[in-house]
């Protein structure tokens, strides 16, 4: 297997003319860049933003859903380059770097906390929890992953593309399915409106079918990342083209 290698970073998110190998980077916690996109799309007059269900053998919350596409910049790799080709390897879809709306960059940081390992013993022990370990478990903070850091510079861009959910060809190895949720329906549940959304799921062979799905199922993140995105998307499907920054 090949190792991939990261540019390090700095806290300010600039590179630092050294690499590091991938898994090193992720035990070590060092500043990396990474790509991310929400593919946005329209039918009968209602905005759908589609999300994907990252694969059950990733390291890095393994079954989650997460924005369209994602993945780190190789050494040497920019936003130009890692986009297009991230967008097509995982979902087989042909997009230049020019059809992309950069809307800004995101710090993201996920870890196995000391509270998280409160919440699993607790569990593991079937001893009462106290209320700060339910609070936690029942958010958006739990599915974190032992031994894994990642501190994280990501690149956030929406594509606008009428794309047909049930015949992209996704790379299974990062991506189990693909979840269309309509945006208003998106913004409610990530607002705490409503406790749970329904959307349309497609896996790999193109079998679609509609569930529920509720924000805890999302990667965990303590920024409001999709509550943001989908206020973003919001806004594009209302025309507006300037000043979209999370």
């Amino acid at each position: 297997m090949i190792t991939e290698f990261f540019d390090v970073l700095d806290c300010a998110g600039r590179k630092t003319g050294k690499t590091i190998a991938r898994p090193e980077a992720h035990r070590t916690g060092t500043w990396h860049g990474a790509f991310h996109c929400l593919i946005l799309s329209t039918r009968e007059g209602t905005g759908y933003a589609l999300f994907q269900q990252r694969s059950p053998e990733k390291l890095i919350a393994p079954g989650a859903f997460d924005v369209s596409v994602g993945g780190h910049y190789a050494a040497g790799e920019g936003a130009e380059t890692a986009g297009p080709r991230e967008i097509r390897e995982e979902l087989g879809l042909d997009a230049g770097f020019r059809d992309l709306l950069p809307v800004g960059r995101r710090v993201f940081v996920y870890c196995f906390t000391p509270l998280e390992k409160a919440a699993n013993s607790y569990h593991e022990a079937g001893g009462k929890k106290p209320l700060s370990v339910i609070d936690r478990e029942q958010g958006s903070l739990t599915g974190f992953t032992p031994g894994i850091l990642e501190y994280e510079f990501q690149d956030a861009f929406l594509l606008a593309r009428s794309i047909n959910p049930a015949a992209l060809s996704l790379q299974t190895e990062e991506v189990s399915a693909v979840l269309e949720l309509g945006v208003e329906r998106g913004i409610e549940l990530f607002s705490g409106k409503i406790p749970a959304a329904e959307g349309s799921l497609f896996t790999s062979n193109g079998a679609g079918k509609k569930i529920t799905i509720t924000a805890g199922e999302f990667v965990p993140c303590l920024d409001n990342y999709y509550l943001k995105m989908l206020l973003l998307a919001r806004r594009y499907f209302n025309g507006e083209r300037q000043l979209l920054i999370i």
